[in-house]
């Protein structure tokens, strides 16, 4: 899959799930939490050739995006999660 038009295929880090305590409200089990963070910490897969704001940024570099420009693309039954470069905030060095 190569992405185009200045965008990027990425793979969206999950965060490891908080532990759950015991409370005194019960919930029903299709609740849903509904905070969604502002950024996401995602992965670089591929991007267009035609990136021109991030000509640096590589494979399997992290960066952070903004969540709610994450496009989920399926094909074939497989999805794939794309952003365009401009959506791009920070890129994540060494850490």
């Amino acid at each position: 899959m190569k992405p185009v038009n200045r965008n990027l295929l990425i793979e969206i880090e999950r965060e490891k799930p908080e532990e759950t305590h015991s409370s005194a409200f019960l919930l029903p089990e299709d609740y849903k939490k509904k905070d969604v963070e502002r950024y996401s910490v995602v992965k670089i897969l591929q991007r267009a050739d035609d990136c021109e704001k991030i000509r640096d940024i590589l494979r399997h570099d992290r960066c952070v995006v903004e969540t709610s420009m994450i496009n989920e693309v399926k094909v074939g039954g497989k999805v794939y999660n794309i952003v365009g470069e401009n959506y791009v905030v920070l890129i994540l060095g060494d850490e």
